[in-house]
């Protein structure tokens, strides 16, 4: 978002909007941006790429998985 000068969810709605022709609610802004989803929906990524003019691999990180007991 920052390397398109978009700082808000609002700026960010406008854009998807304006660029993907996807709408996305407040409430779901605010989730994807405040929280770690879990689960996003291909078209909100598909989305979110065309208006960020990025790829997935620009918006997802992976950590190291959590070990489990053994």
């Amino acid at each position: 978002m920052a390397s398109r000068e978009v700082w808000t969810g609002a700026e960010l709605r406008r854009l998807l909007e304006k660029d993907a022709n996807f709408e996305i609610s407040s409430a779901s802004m605010s989730a994807l941006l405040n929280h770690q989803p879990s689960q996003v929906k291909w078209e909100t990524l598909q989305a979110l790429c065309t208006a960020l003019r990025c790829t997935p691999n620009d918006l997802f990180g992976v950590s190291n998985p959590v070990s489990k007991p053994e």
